[in-house]
């Protein structure tokens, strides 16, 4: 009886966890309707933007925009080197999902971990690499919707970026002594 509260807790939060605010990355209408902006998550790399900032991303002119309201950056194309798309499972739901999954864990008998299984999604890595005006090497991370991944790696290399070398492990045998 004394964890009634806490299983209806829970039982809430499941029930409402689709319905919930999520951070979710998306597509948004541009006014170029070629290369629609696409909702990103910056991870690390551009210059005078915070880590973690939301943004559009953007190809205008033969360069990737990056526009997080207050801040932007553009990166020309011709000048990007290297481009690498991959996919991860990241938490969702923003600052609200972590106090819910905060709160979660005192649940009885461990059961707010369950909570944390349902807010995961699946998002594409692009990272980017490319030299500056002073042929500075840098590089970028971006978290985009899930799909959006290969269709901006092929919308960069229309554009002039380069794709770089296919980086695959080799595998060389070890002489025993």
């Amino acid at each position: 009886m004394r964890y009634l509260p806490a299983y209806a807790f829970i039982v809430l939060i499941i029930a409402m966890g689709p319905t919930a605010p999520a951070q979710t990355l998306k597509a948004v209408p541009a006014t170029n309707a070629a290369n629609p902006a696409i909702v990103v998550r910056h991870v690390i790399g551009l210059e005078k933007i915070d880590p973690q900032k939301s943004g559009k991303l953007t190809l205008q002119n033969g360069s990737m925009h990056f526009d997080g309201g207050k801040e932007s950056a553009t990166v020309p194309a011709a000048s990007i080197d290297g481009i690498f798309v991959g996919s991860e499972t990241t938490q969702s739901g923003g600052k609200a999902g972590k106090v819910v999954k905060t709160a979660a864990m005192a649940a009885p008998f461990e059961s707010g971990k369950v909570l944390s299984l349902l807010m995961r999604t699946k998002v594409d890595i692009l990272t980017i690499s490319y030299r500056d005006g002073e042929g500075a090497l840098h590089g970028a991370i971006f978290a985009l919707p899930i799909g959006r991944g290969i269709d901006m790696r092929t919308q960069l290399i229309a554009a002039g970026a380069r794709a770089g070398a296919s980086v695959e492990p080799e595998l060389k045998e070890r002489k025993q002594p």
